[in-house]
């Protein structure tokens, strides 16, 4: 189990599936800002969403990515995954590596987006499952 402020004995089984896009151009990550009619509105995060019945992660990575801003994408690894237990349930956010076809994105569920150095990604009102994931990318780029 990763380092999280999460579950200590929870079953991934039973846990919501989530994926989440580690999209770096340029030494930077996208993440974006959740809209106001959205849970955890207000919040930045590395986007994507809930996987669906018989999706593998990659196949929903990318369908996320469409869906929510409008740009194909190319899934890789798994970066890393991170559970999470929010007052609605619990999550298990898995973060895959992509690369974006295009950087011209058309914003569904989200207020705002924005290419983040790692470094700075915790001064951003992250979504609390994201933090693990963003202190990853914090700690690998520092090591480059």
């Amino acid at each position: 189990m990763n380092d999280l402020h999460s579950t200590t004995h929870g079953d991934r089984r039973t846990m919501k599936q989530v994926a989440a896009a580690i999209a770096i151009s340029g030494g930077k990550v996208l993440v974006t800002k959740r809209a106001g009619d959205q849970a955890l509105a207000g919040m930045w995060e590395f986007p994507g969403g809930k996987l669906e019945p018989g999706e593998d992660v990659q196949s929903c990575i990318v369908r996320e990515l469409r869906e929510e801003l409008g740009v194909c994408s190319t899934a890789g690894e798994v970066f890393m995954t991170s559970d999470y237990i929010y007052p609605g349930g619990a999550i298990s956010l898995i973060a895959i590596e992509v690369a974006l076809h295009s950087h011209c994105l058309a914003l569904t569920v989200h207020d705002e987006h924005a290419w983040i150095a790692p470094g700075e990604l915790l001064s951003l009102n992250l979504a609390p499952a994201d933090i693990p994931i963003a202190k990853e990318l914090m700690k690998r780029h520092a090591a480059n």
